[in-house]
């Protein structure tokens, strides 16, 4: 499908010849007829320009309104978004079928390994015709392709940054007299209450929930410690006992599933939701909207989730759903208050764009690139794509935002080790979220079951970390 963001102008210049005066001139004119039935020069016509930018959202707002912008300063330039179903796979074909008619691409991160890599064109090449000196240049230097050379190159730039937290369900907390908790204490005495009410508070899939809750607090502790560079080493190293760092906040997702604040296989089996960890999925499950197989019916206006941990740029699917549904949820994405003090911003790249080496366009799709990426216009893209934009200033409107200080702001680069540090983590809090599921719990041997100790997690990530 095919979104045409603008109309090309087409402007055909016709110079007429000029008749100058002279001795020469006059004489020359004896020698000619009269009349010139035909311009003397005529300029040629200007090819229009179509670029054509692939994504895997249905709708592109953003990206539309950007592409609309550019062929309004650029009228001989036409920017059409294409819709991509089965992406990766349908995307990848295309790129080694030659297709020249795809001219950029909607992308994760290209890192050595990726079989995007031979098809992006290498950015870095281009020199002057790129420009990222308005962009935050820790969200660059993490798609800077790491081959372990020193040679950088770069196939694709993040288009801004994406923030974990959790989505709130305002209207669930205001029928149960809570308010929208600010910080740890809050946070579990509005668990209590909401348990106590019936509710599960805490929902999401669990390849997610415990990463989404907790790593922002996790990249913190590093990031902001007081000695960041010894810290760093002892992590990177793997030196015995690193994990004993990360105690806090396991400790606090351990508490989570052991008081049933968190319950996934109870809901899976009673409510059926957040069962395939789709995005769609998750914002279904999170407005109450029922149904399956594309027949689903709105259920109340109220809904059964309070916390639903998540990353922000749901956000602009959860507006479409809640318009398409007419919900009256009232909800409100914040950084998951799991801190003493309050939550904490992680900011880690989002999608990125590349240029397909094929293209017969690129300098075209450079300009684009370009033009995405100006301060201003990315600030606008960022808004409705509902994520951070790539400027030089991200943090700053992180912090102004969130009302977040310093000391609880972290970024991607600062936790990037020689290892998948992620994997261990993400892991380990997946683990600790199935906890309380019998498939993973001690059999009694009675028709009981006991969860396992937090030491026993514990020393399961302990042996991660040798192990990455």
């Amino acid at each position: 499908m095919k979104r045409t963001i603008s109309v090309m102008l087409s402007v055909i210049l016709a110079v007429s010849a000029l008749c100058g005066c002279g001795a020469q001139e006059k004489a020359s004119e004896a020698a000619v007829p009269a009349v010139v039935s035909e311009p003397q020069q005529q300029e040629q016509q200007a090819e229009p320009v179509t670029l054509t930018v692939t994504g895997s959202w249905e709708e592109s707002p953003a990206m539309e309104a950007v592409a609309s912008a550019f062929s309004e300063k650029y009228p001989e330039c036409s920017v059409v978004y294409e819709y991509v179903q089965n992406y990766s796979d349908s995307l990848l074909t295309r790129l080694k079928s030659g297709d020249a008619k795809l001219d950029l691409f909607v992308t994760n991160n290209i890192q050595p390994g990726s079989d995007l890599a031979p098809y992006a064109l290498e950015l870095l090449s281009q020199g002057g015709a790129l420009d990222l000196s308005g962009t935050f240049d820790g969200l660059i230097q993490n798609f800077v392709y790491r081959d372990g050379t020193d040679v950088k190159k770069l196939y694709a730039v993040p288009l801004g940054a994406e923030l974990r937290g959790m989505y709130v369900n305002k209207t669930l907390l205001a029928k149960c007299g809570l308010e929208v908790p600010k910080n740890r204490d809050e946070l579990l005495a509005a668990c209590d209450t909401l348990l106590a009410a019936g509710y599960v508070p805490i929902q999401a899939n669990p390849g997610r929930a415990g990463q989404q809750l907790m790593y922002p607090y996790i990249c913190s502790m590093i990031a902001n410690a007081e000695d960041y560079d010894s810290v760093y080493n002892k992590i990177n190293k793997r030196e015995a006992g690193i994990s004993e760092f990360f105690r806090d906040p396991m400790q606090l997702m351990y508490t989570m599933v052991e008081k049933g604040y968190y319950n996934y296989k109870y809901i899976e089996n009673t409510t059926g939701a957040f069962t395939d960890g789709t995005a769609d999925d998750n914002v279904r499950s999170f407005l109450n909207i029922t149904g399956e197989n594309g027949e689903y019916v709105k259920a109340d206006d109220v809904g059964l989730v309070a916390f639903m941990p998540s990353v922000m740029s749901i956000g602009r699917m959860m507006e479409k759903y809640k318009e398409d549904y007419h919900s009256g949820i009232d909800y409100e994405f914040v950084l998951s208050p799991v801190g003493k003090d309050g939550g904490y911003a992680y900011m880690s790249p989002s999608e990125g764009m590349a240029i397909n080496s094929a293209s017969p366009n690129t300098e075209w799709a450079l300009k684009f690139m370009n033009f995405l990426l100006e301060p201003e216009m990315n600030k606008k893209y960022a808004e409705l794509q509902n994520i951070t934009p790539n400027t030089a200033d991200a943090f700053d409107q992180i912090k102004q935002k969130f009302s977040v200080p310093d000391d609880r702001i972290s970024q991607l680069g600062s936790v990037t080790f020689d290892y998948e540090f992620y994997g261990v983590i993400n892991e380990t809090l997946t683990e600790i979220s199935k906890a309380n599921n019998p498939k993973y719990m001690i059999d009694n041997g009675d028709g009981t079951y006991s969860m396992y100790t937090l030491d026993y997690y514990m020393e399961n990530m302990e042996q991660r970390f040798k192990d990455a």
